[in-house]
């Protein structure tokens, strides 16, 4: 499918075929450089690239006066050089006072303009993209699709950190009181642009407040909401997934990626060792594995499901092994958890930059890799029993993690 959108950067995809065995593959092709619009070319500085993807940043600019988000909130080209030249009125009287032109107002309005446009058509949502409000766990979350996904209609979930903005249309409206209310549409009311101003200042301030809070860290802490956005959305099949917070490409927001249609992992077609009366069985993998299979319709799904997450972040705290969730569906809302067991890149392990930038994501830890990455690369060079060896963990540790979860 051909995918046109000014916020995607992938063209098509391509289904991954059955295969059992860890394999480079080409999932996707990209679109051509312009073709739509890079996010590291939308206006905007702060730590979560999926916060920018979300929503424009109300972070200041040493250089604007207008920030992202009020630029999308003033909405068109003439409302924001009015805002500007509101903004900058302070600026202008003392300039004036000196004697001195203002040199570079042609030149800002022009970079206004285009940061204008970029904005728009970037945030610019189809009923397809834009972010999708739900409750997980009793908590608010929004899920909406990534900007370079690698399967058809992926998802990325985080919690809903956009509650904030909850009163963005009033301030839209009261935008229209800086216009005469004819048809001349003259600018003339610079009152609601200083409301706009304050508003968004108070927006940085409460989100940057809930960031500094430690809320917005890519912890694997989300078990049960994973689990109970499968039972909401998905069908038998489908997958939700965690990258642990060493191969996660953006450690600052907390997010999981919902994958359906029964993509077949490589890992899913490696059956457990037979069982010896537990639970808990070990997945025949590359990388130490253990699969439990959990009954959403029992009562007590929720406090099992937590008892496994509460050993995963002791497993981290105490051994250094982190731990990348891997929930499947199945008929009748049960859901196989699998929970794959690797190095956490600390200094514990010793390794060098090199492997540590190589360190399998969630994809790679479940058999696929990338064509003509640099992940792909490696594996391919090295092979796959070599290049898993390097995050794996010893015998003495698979025997630590089962008897734990035993306990």
């Amino acid at each position: 499918m051909t995918i046109n959108n000014d916020r995607m950067s992938v063209r098509q995809f391509f289904p991954p075929a059955r295969n059992t065995q860890p394999h480079s593959e080409q999932l996707i092709e990209s679109k051509k450089k312009g073709a739509h619009i890079e996010i590291s070319d939308v206006p905007g500085k702060g730590n979560s690239h999926i916060e920018k993807m979300t929503h424009p940043l109300a972070g200041p600019s040493e250089s604007e006066p207008c920030s992202p988000y009020m630029m999308y909130l003033l909405g068109e080209p003439s409302a924001v050089a009015f805002a500007e030249k509101a903004l900058q009125a302070p600026r202008k009287q003392l300039l004036d006072k000196l004697g001195i032109d203002d040199t570079q107002k042609k030149e800002r309005l022009v970079r206004l303009n285009a940061d204008q446009n970029v904005i728009s058509r970037f945030y610019a949502h189809t009923a397809e993209t834009r972010p999708t409000s739900m409750t997980l766990n009793g908590s608010p979350f929004i899920e909406q699709p990534p900007t370079k996904p690698y399967f058809f209609n992926q998802k990325i979930i985080t919690p809903d950190f956009t509650i904030h903005r909850i009163n963005e249309n009033a301030q839209k409206t009261n935008l229209l009181y800086c216009k005469f209310r004819d048809d001349s549409g003259i600018f003339f009311n610079p009152a609601p642009i200083k409301r706009l101003e304050h508003y968004n200042e108070q927006i940085y301030l409460k989100e940057s407040s809930s960031h500094n809070a430690g809320k917005s860290t890519n912890k694997t802490q989300y078990f049960i909401e994973m689990a109970d956005f499968l039972t909401q959305r998905g069908t038998p099949g489908d997958f939700i997934v965690q990258n642990p917070l060493e191969s996660s490409s953006d450690k600052n927001m907390p997010h999981f990626q919902f994958i359906p249609g029964d993509v077949p992992l490589p890992i899913f077609y490696h059956p457990p060792r037979s069982s010896d009366g537990s639970e808990l069985r070990i997945v025949d993998w590359h990388l130490p594995a253990l699969l439990k299979t959990i009954d959403t319709q029992q009562p007590d799904w929720k406090e099992t499901t937590k008892y496994l997450q509460d050993q995963c972040q002791h497993l981290l705290s105490s051994q250094h092994i982190s731990t990348t969730p891997v929930f499947r569906l199945l008929e009748d809302k049960k859901i196989d958890l699998y929970m794959i067991f690797k190095k956490d890149c600390s200094t514990e392990w010793n390794m060098t930059p090199h492997d540590i930038d190589s360190t399998p994501g969630w994809l790679e830890s479940c058999g696929i890799f990338i064509a003509n990455t640099p992940k792909s690369e490696v594996f391919n060079r090295k092979g796959a029993q070599e290049y898993y060896a390097t995050y794996g963990v010893t015998a003495e540790h698979i025997d630590t993690i089962k008897n734990l979860f035993e306990n």
